[in-house]
């Protein structure tokens, strides 16, 4: 895979969650970003996973896609 991972970004609490993303450049220069979302206080309980929906011209673009995908997901529970 011609794939560049970043460092994963600092993880963002978010109303008793914490949410973390890792995003990577593809080979086509695009940015994807997957997400998991930890409750707090249950490090034992399964994470939810996913990734931003789509490909981005940036590194950022593509995390607060995630984050925000994240935070909806949250916020239905």
């Amino acid at each position: 895979m011609n794939d560049r991972s970043s460092q994963p970004a600092a993880p963002i609490d978010y109303k008793e969650h914490q949410v973390v993303v890792n995003s990577h450049q593809q080979a086509d220069a695009a940015w994807a970003c997957q997400y998991s979302i930890v409750e707090f206080g249950k490090p034992k309980t399964e994470s939810i996973t996913g990734h931003a929906d789509g490909s981005f011209p940036s590194r950022e673009a593509a995390e607060l896609a995630a984050v925000q995908k994240a935070k909806a997901l949250i916020d239905l529970h």
